[in-house]
């Protein structure tokens, strides 16, 4: 992974050199690209970082920190909207564009903020170099936590870019102004300096040449004991003792990490609460449909089979010597076996007959009984004639009707009982049918 520290917003890149131990200045982020991604680029030993993962150590000043009180549990019942509304008073930027940490402690929790927007530019960045970010951190934390506790000990860094101070762990800023800081730090005891990174080009050999290596030995004409002679007499002013430190700012080992990364990947972004709970409706929704669904389908089939049981009582019952064929259809079979008993029961032929006559007549029919020597059935008419009409038709068809147990209703109609006997019409067919049979014979 190429890490990458831009000290300003406008101000040049370092580039930190696993093999040397030192920082590589580049004006840019297209001069990073022709360097270390470009195939042509000058330094063919760099060549290997390319398609590499870039962490970028952006500036501390871009970063917003809030010291609260609240519990780790109350700042988790906030929410990430709520942890943003603490930012309120301090960014310039619309809080809903804010990315937060937090950080907690034994006696406090720190909460750290930075503007989408900076996070969005610095990807555009790396991505003109061909570079893909994979962390984003604050500058503060390239430089030593100090040993001492209690605010007694701190590490400052200090160029013509920045102004650093790191006062433990997860506690870093930017100073504009060290009087301030120094006010604000009433323990404070002793000041840690490390050696600027400084844009004059010089090798180790002392002599300048074009290669833009820092020196971590080298220390400019313009700083006493790792700072500026100002900085220097506001210490002793202060009566501070000054430490100047032989190491440079050094990256972190294990940068993706980090607890204040701030670059999160796509797929780990987390889902807002109302997404959230509509998922969880949706979900709950649909599991529930679907045991809906599957108990009405056990139902079904319940029912199902259920009715085939009884379809094969009911055949078994009605043809003794066959069984039901469950792999052939229930009309298949049944529909030779109906036609049979309509040929050949006399009391079917005799309906087959009567239906056609009542629908012509108009007249309702109801309460079939059929017995084996005759059938009955009730007729509703408008009228007693009706009866009697329909009565005299039947028996014009060849029918022995009678007409028996004629009722009127408080409606105006009347009701009738016609019987018809069955023998008698079997005995009238087969008088019938005799004349025919002489005559076919005869020729």
């Amino acid at each position: 992974m190429l890490q990458v520290w831009l000290r300003a917003q406008h101000s040049s890149l370092a580039v930190w050199q696993v093999e040397t131990g030192q920082w590589h200045i580049v004006d840019g982020w297209q001069q990073l690209h022709d360097t270390y991604v470009n195939s042509n680029g000058i330094h063919s030993s760099h060549r290997a970082n390319s398609n590499k993962a870039l962490c970028l150590y952006f500036p501390t000043s871009h970063m917003l920190q809030v010291d609260t009180q609240l519990t780790s549990a109350q700042l988790k019942q906030l929410g990430s909207t709520g942890r943003q509304y603490l930012f309120e008073e301090t960014s310039l930027t619309p809080i809903e564009q804010l990315s937060v940490k937090q950080i907690n402690q034994t006696n406090a929790s720190y909460l750290y903020a930075l503007a989408q927007n900076d996070i969005e530019t610095w990807q555009q960045g790396a991505a003109l170099a061909g570079l893909k970010v994979s962390a984003l951190l604050p500058d503060f934390l390239l430089l030593p936590t100090p040993k001492e506790g209690a605010g007694q000990q701190v590490a400052l860094y200090q160029d013509a870019d920045t102004t650093l101070v790191r006062q433990a762990e997860y506690q870093g800023l930017a100073v504009s102004y060290l009087p301030l800081l120094f006010e604000r730090l009433p323990q404070l005891s002793e000041v840690c300096s490390l050696p600027a990174i400084s844009d004059t080009t010089h090798d180790i050999s002392g002599e300048t040449s074009d290669s833009n290596y820092i020196d971590s030995n080298y220390i400019d004409s313009n700083y006493i004991n790792n700072v500026t002679a100002e900085t220097a007499t506001l210490i002793s002013d202060q009566q501070l003792l000054l430490t100047p430190l032989a190491i440079s700012p050094q990256p972190i080992a294990y940068p993706e990490r980090h607890t204040l990364n701030f670059f999160v990947k796509t797929s780990d972004t987390k889902l807002s609460p109302y997404l959230r709970i509509t998922l969880m409706v949706a979900l709950s929704a649909l599991v529930l449909q679907m045991a809906a669904d599957g108990l009405q389908w056990y139902r079904y089939d319940a029912a199902a089979s259920a009715t085939e049981q009884a379809i094969a009582t009911q055949y078994q019952s009605w043809f003794v010597d066959e069984r039901l064929n469950p792999r052939t259809g229930l009309e298949a079979q049944m529909r030779d076996k109906l036609r049979t008993g309509a040929q050949t029961s006399p009391s079917m032929a005799a309906l087959a007959r009567i239906s056609p006559l009542i629908k012509q007549s108009s007249l309702q029919a109801q309460a079939l009984t059929i017995q084996p020597t005759s059938l009955s059935f009730t007729i509703i008419a408008p009228d007693r004639d009706s009866l009697d009409k329909f009565a005299n038709t039947l028996n014009e068809q060849g029918l022995s009707a009678s007409l028996q147990r004629v009722n009127s209703s408080e409606q105006g109609q009347f009701s009738g009982q016609i019987t018809v006997n069955i023998a008698d019409n079997a005995v009238n067919e087969a008088a019938n049918n005799q004349p025919a049979a002489r005559l076919s014979a005869d020729s």
